[in-house]
């Protein structure tokens, strides 16, 4: 079995689960605890994301890796025109689209969103349009060469390529390679100065890196062309 297909297996498996680390309103107590604890960078991601599209006045944004479509969703909150949204598993882009088909019911003619769910691997995906930004959050965790794929976003950005890439610690990192090997899903990890170089090797004219405080062990990067 290809990696690709190991990945798209794992998390058609795993989208249910994952799409309720976002679901703070059905959480009990305990779990909204442990994500907030154990899984700060979800949510700090998630915030920092939109804060980037707000701040720039970004209206237009490729999602690689949208999972359950929950970020189309907040974008969509804050007046994004247009989304996006790209997926290797088709479990994540059936939550997807569920949940945008929900959300633009809920807002009737007061939604001026419009949101595209794609089920591809970023590899294959083709187009012709160019998007403000592209969003890869949790997506770089499972790629064994960053570098083309990092290039490759940048040929659909005008603006940004905003990701999240996990960093290396040395108690958090063996303990998730062994927990992702038992899942059969590989995963990767990043030092800083690696993101420079990627940066450099993609052609970006400059990058912003935030280290998530606390347990989460994320850096969100901002991309410049």
């Amino acid at each position: 079995m290809s990696e690709v297909a190991r990945i798209e297996q794992y998390f058609t498996h795993a989208a249910a689960g994952f799409d309720s680390l976002y679901d703070t309103e059905h959480a009990s107590a305990a779990a909204k605890w442990l994500n907030r604890t154990f899984r700060r960078d979800i949510y700090e991601r998630f915030r920092l994301s939109l804060d980037h599209m707000r701040g720039y006045g970004l209206q237009t944004v490729l999602d690689v890796g949208c999972g359950p479509g929950r970020y189309e969703i907040g974008l969509a909150e804050i007046g994004i025109r247009r989304m996006v949204g790209l997926d290797v598993s088709s479990g994540m882009i059936d939550l997807a689209r569920e949940l945008a088909r929900n959300w633009q019911q809920a807002k009737g003619a007061g939604s001026h969103s419009s949101f595209e769910f794609v089920h591809r691997d970023f590899a294959a995906f083709q187009s012709s349009e160019m998007f403000d930004a592209v969003l890869a959050m949790g997506f770089f965790d499972y790629v064994q060469d960053p570098a083309p794929v990092l290039a490759r976003m940048r040929g659909f950005a005008r603006h940004s390529v905003i990701a999240s890439l996990p960093s290396i610690s040395w108690y958090r990192t063996p303990i998730r390679r062994l927990r992702y090997l038992h899942k059969g899903c590989p995963v990767y990890f990043y030092r800083r100065s690696e993101i420079d170089r990627l940066a450099r090797q993609a052609g970006f004219a400059r990058h912003e890196i935030i280290k998530i405080a606390g347990a989460g062990q994320d850096y969100f990067v901002g991309f410049f062309l």
